[in-house]
This record gives structure tokens, C-alpha cells and sequence, in this order.
């Protein structure tokens, strides 16, 4: 149970509850000065949980090789099979990457770098000092490869507990608050170590307030499967971003129906194109068209307002000095092709501002 909200002078209002703030890595701040907003990204991250060998024995040799111009053509198709590729550690490359999407625009960033994938407050504290953004770090746990023995041996309340300190207190002792939960890694078949993070994480929402993101399995079905366990717990779907939807869920009919939960809908892969998906090579990754479609249908339905926007930068070839898209893909490329088919000003409006700004702050 949620403690009770105290307002005299000796017992003020838990910080996190402060009204209507958003949570950053500076400390809260005005929903009126989030502006346009990225919601799912990664500054820093050791995402070499992905790692895969090629199958090939020849090209084995390419799995430990330094990124480079001379097997970028590779490894934009093998992406997961360079470990160089997967490590996004350096706080200068951070900082030039991200100004270009400040200076596009951009005024809040949300690193959703979970607990054992390189999550670091104060490096993150730093790049938002050097570059004028807000961020807004996660709190929780990634998929199940990642967890650690603790992870494995505790209970939802203790998991939950741990949580909650990352936005009340800040992690360990760095003061730095996580200003929301996520991302909860999910993987299909859903395993019971990762329920049981994603139960913590429904009851962290519950006495925080806080906005709660999920990445979810490679299943069609996967999403709406999350979704109704967060209901289960007491969640509030309102207040829940379930992720990854472009590369989840490519049937109308299933996507109308998360959509009915009043979730929030992330496409967050802008700018990663390939026929090829070498994490689910049954399947594909949309090209940046197709995830203009998913959000006109959606706007079409009446969906808008459950719209967000991202780009999941998690590996080094996405950047622009390896010759990807970088942040201000969105803002500077994608934005006036929406605005090119017709979309309109409001709705553009909508996704890029208003929802995360709503989804961002804490009830």
C-alpha cells in the first residue's frame, strides 16, 4: 500500500509527488518546458547482451574487430555480431551526437538504459549539462539474460522497493532520480524472472505515479499479453508506454486492440531500416514509410493522443559519424515528411510534444 500524502510544514509531500513535475536527471522541472521529446533512447549502453556469432565461420573473425568505415557495410547487415558495434560508452561521442538533435529542436531526451545494460546516472547528469537537454533516466530491469543473482533470488517487493528508490531517493547514492520505470524487458516466451520484474514495476507505478515502458517480445500477441497483466496488478494503462510497436506488430487488427487499451503506442526504431532483422530473422524492421503508416492509421482512428516518438539508438553504426541517422533524425527528416503527406500541424504536435509531456509527468 501506497503511504499516505502528508501536506503540513513537518511532513511535506514526497518530492517525487511534487504537482504535476517532470522528473530529470537536474532534478524536476515544468511539463511546460519538455518541448519536443524523444521517449526512448540510449545514450550510454553495453548492449552486448544481443551479441550473436555469425553463422558463417569465415566472418567469425569480424565479431571482435574495432567499428571501422572498412567493415561498416558489414556490420550495418550483421549488427549484432560486432561486439565494438554494441558498445556505446563514450560520453564525448555522446555529447556531439545529441547536440545536433538540440540544435534540430529538441529539448528532452529519455535514456531508457535499464539496471545491468550500462546504465549511468552521472555520466548522463554530465551530458545533460554539457548540451542543454532535459533527461529523463529509466529505472528497472532488461530482459532475462541480464539479471543478476540478486535479481534471480528477490522478491517483487524487494524488486519493487528498489525501484522506488530510483525515483524518490536517486540511484545508490548519487542523488540522480530516475524520472520513469523502464524499460522493463520482456522476452517471448515471457519468462517468471521477468513477471515477476514487470509485477515490481506495476507496483513502483502504483505508489510513485510514475509513467512505466515496456519493451516487449517478438510476438504479435506479446504486447496486449504485457498490457493485460499491468491491468491484473493494478496498473494504470494510461500511464504504461508499451514499446517497439513497428517491429512487434504488423496486423491492423491486433495493433486496434492495444490501442484500445489506452496505452501509449511507441514507434521508436525511426531510422533503423533493414530487411534483415538478425534478432528475429523469421521477421523484418519497417522502413521509416511504413512507420509513417502505423501513425496515420492511428491518427485516423482517433489514436493520436497515444502516439509517441523515438529512434532506440543502441549501437554505435546508428550514429552519424559511423554513417547512421543520429537523434535529430525525427525532427529534421521525418517531421517534414509527415508534413509532406498531409499530416497535420496539431497532430504532429500531438506526438512530438503534447503526449510526451503528458506522459512524462507525475500525477
Amino acid at each position: 500500500m501506497a503511504p499516505e500524502v502528508m501536506t503540513s510544514p513537518s511532513h511535506p509531500v514526497p518530492k517525487h509527488r511534487a504537482a504535476r513535475k517532470v522528473l530529470t536527471v537536474q532534478g524536476p522541472i515544468e511539463s511546460a518546458k519538455v518541448g519536443v521529446a524523444l521517449t526512448h533512447e540510449h545514450l550510454l549502453i553495453d548492449f552486448t547482451t544481443v551479441l550473436t556469432e555469425p553463422s558463417a565461420a569465415s566472418q567469425r573473425g569480424m565479431m571482435d574487430q574495432p567499428l571501422s568505415m572498412e567493415n561498416l557495410w558489414w556490420v550495418r547487415y550483421n549488427w549484432t555480431s560486432n561486439r565494438d558495434n554494441l558498445l556505446l560508452l563514450d560520453e564525448p561521442t555522446a555529447i556531439a551526437e545529441v547536440q545536433d538533435y538540440f540544435r534540430a529542436g529538441g529539448t528532452t531526451l529519455v535514456d531508457v538504459t535499464s539496471v545491468g545494460i550500462g546504465r549511468d546516472p552521472q555520466a548522463l547528469l554530465r551530458i545533460s549539462r554539457a548540451t542543454g537537454l532535459n533527461i529523463v533516466m529509466g529505472s528497472g530491469y532488461y530482459i532475462d539474460k541480464t539479471h543478476s543473482d540478486w535479481l534471480r533470488k528477490a522478491s517483487v517487493d524487494e524488486v519493487a522497493r528498489s525501484i522506488i528508490k530510483d525515483i524518490d531517493d536517486g540511484v545508490d547514492s548519487t542523488g540522480i532520480r530516475s524520472g520513469i520505470i523502464g524499460e522493463i524487458g520482456c522476452s517471448w516466451p515471457w519468462t517468471d524472472n521477468e513477471k515477476k520484474v514487470l509485477e515490481a514495476a506495476v507496483a513502483a507505478q502504483r505508489e510513485t505515479g510514475a509513467p512505466l515502458l515496456i519493451h516487449p517480445g517478438r510476438d504479435q500477441r506479446a504486447p496486449l499479453e504485457l498490457l493485460n497483466a499491468v491491468e491484473k496488478w493494478g496498473g494504470d494503462l494510461r500511464r504504461t508506454v508499451m514499446g517497439h510497436i513497428e517491429r512487434t506488430i504488423y496486423d491492423r487488427g491486433i495493433l486496434a486492440e492495444v490501442a484500445a487499451t489506452g496505452a501509449y503506442l511507441n514507434l521508436d526504431l525511426f531510422g533503423h531500416d533493414e530487411s534483415h532483422y538478425p534478432l528475429a530473422v523469421d521477421t523484418y524492421m519497417p522502413a521509416d514509410h511504413e512507420r509513417i503508416e502505423q501513425i496515420e492509421y492511428l491518427v485516423g482512428e482517433g489514436r493520436s493522443k497515444q502516439v509517441l516518438l523515438a529512434h532506440d539508438v543502441c549501437s554505435k553504426h546508428r550514429l552519424k559519424r559511423y554513417g547512421g541517422h543520429g537523434y535529430d533524425h525525427i525532427p529534421t527528416r521525418i517531421i517534414p515528411r509527415m508534413r509532406a503527406r498531409g499530416m497535420h500541424e496539431e497532430d504532429i504536435r500531438m506526438v512530438l510534444v503534447d503526449n510526451p509531456t503528458r506522459m512524462l509527468t507525475f500525477n
